[in-house]
């Protein structure tokens, strides 16, 4: 009766075996659906490596829908490599077969992601790196090909699919697999940043700490990293100029800081027409922090800010003289102090302005951004304004010719 039992469940094997060999794996579903419900037949390891090929054949067929057969093959394949440590029948075929399925997963979500159907991507290209893991925990070859140990192709993949998904949590768990590896390519430094934003939101100081050393280690130029302890404190004028002072105090080489600072000190005292009540402790502080923007970089951006501070210093003593209405000697002496420090201030922003220009006009018309027209304008007409005021009527003229050259 043994032998009987034992040839008949060889003789269904060979019955499967034939009909995927014809590829009707519809017919050899049924066949392998019944034999893997005898307790023998689940104690066959061969049994289970059939049923890996027919579900994974079965689920290239789209229309089929009514089970997950790329998972159902994958469970069969797993459960026939626990019982055949020899893997003779995977070894036979260079482990094409779970090689075959690692690509079916990857080229499905790859397919959905393109058709906008993110969670259904998600699914596959996380499924594809589970198999991935697999064959690598197996140390599987096929033909000499090995899949990376850390896919950051694919990891990326699964995070996109599941970012468009909305489903945050989980693309977050395959962002941290790329930075807890300390990626250091720029292609990486979204996600340090993406992890930072998330754990910000989450109001865990601890992670959003860890992977904000992670990405200054990584990345030490990024200026991203002072906008982190920047921008909450953005609706706080004095709290945001302390900080700013603070990091520019310990990265002194850093432009980016020393600009946005001097632009944050001109903006709080000369943005609005009524200054803050504590302008006097901010103003002595302004004229050093452009320098120390232009010191950074030379640029005309610092510069034009420079030409912006004096002449509202200039306007000021303007406005301080026209007040002044009397005849007396005293009176007079004012006036001519004050004429004097205008001219003294003219003199020194001058060149500032100069620097300015020369930056703005290096760059071909066609090329500047609509905010550099606007600020060269500026800067020419305090030119043309401070040679015409010298009595230099040719100096000036060259700066409005340029104007006319430039349609400006």
């Amino acid at each position: 009766m043994v032998a009987s039992s034992l040839t008949m469940f060889a003789q269904s094997l060979e019955d499967v075996q034939e009909k995927v060999n014809k590829e009707k794996y519809a017919e050899a579903q049924e066949k392998i659906d019944k034999l893997l419900l005898d307790p023998k037949g689940q104690k066959n390891p061969n049994a289970w490596y059939y049923k890996g090929i027919i579900y994974y054949n079965l689920a290239l067929d789209s229309t089929r829908t009514d089970k997950d057969y790329r998972t159902e093959a994958f469970e069969a394949y797993k459960k026939y490599y626990e019982m055949d440590p020899k893997n003779v029948m995977g070894t036979l075929e260079q482990n094409a077969r779970i090689f075959q399925l690692y690509d079916s997963y990857y080229n499905a979500g790859i397919k959905a992601f393109n058709a906008k159907s993110f969670e259904s991507s998600f699914k596959h290209f996380s499924n594809a790196l589970s198999v991935e893991n697999f064959i690598n925990d197996k140390k599987f070859t096929y033909s000499n090909f090995t899949l990376p140990v850390l896919d950051t192709n694919l990891i990326l993949n699964v995070a996109a699919a599941a970012t468009k998904a909305n489903l945050t949590d989980s693309a977050m768990v395959y962002y941290k697999r790329l930075a807890d590896a300390k990626l250091s390519d720029t292609l990486y430094i979204e996600v340090y940043q993406m992890l930072i934003d998330y754990y910000g939101k989450k109001n865990d100081a601890a992670n959003k700490a860890k992977y904000l050393a992670l990405g200054k280690e990584l990345y030490p130029t990024s200026d991203y990293w002072y906008d982190i302890e920047l921008t909450p404190l953005a609706n706080d004028k004095p709290k945001l100029i302390a900080k700013y002072e603070e990091l520019v105090a310990t990265n002194p080489n850093s432009y980016y800081l020393a600009y946005n600072y001097a632009v944050e000190l001109y903006n709080y005292l000369y943005a609005s027409e009524k200054k803050p009540a504590d302008a006097a402790t901010f103003e002595p502080k302004v004229e050093p922090a452009i320098a120390g923007a232009i010191k950074a970089k030379d640029g005309p951006d610092p510069n034009l800010l420079m030409v912006r501070y004096l002449s509202e210093k200039v306007y000021r003593l303007e406005d301080e003289g026209r007040l002044i209405k009397g005849t007396k000697p005293e009176d007079v002496k004012k006036r001519q102090a004050i004429i004097t420090q205008t001219n003294a201030l003219w003199d020194k922003l001058a060149p500032y302005a100069q620097q300015a220009f020369n930056g703005y006009t290096s760059k071909p018309k066609e090329q500047m951004k609509g905010y550099e027209k606007g600020n060269l304008k500026f800067v020419s007409n305090v030119l043309v304004d401070y040679y015409t005021m010298k009595k230099d009527a040719a100096k000036a003229k060259t700066y409005q010719d340029k104007m006319k050259e430039l349609g400006i």
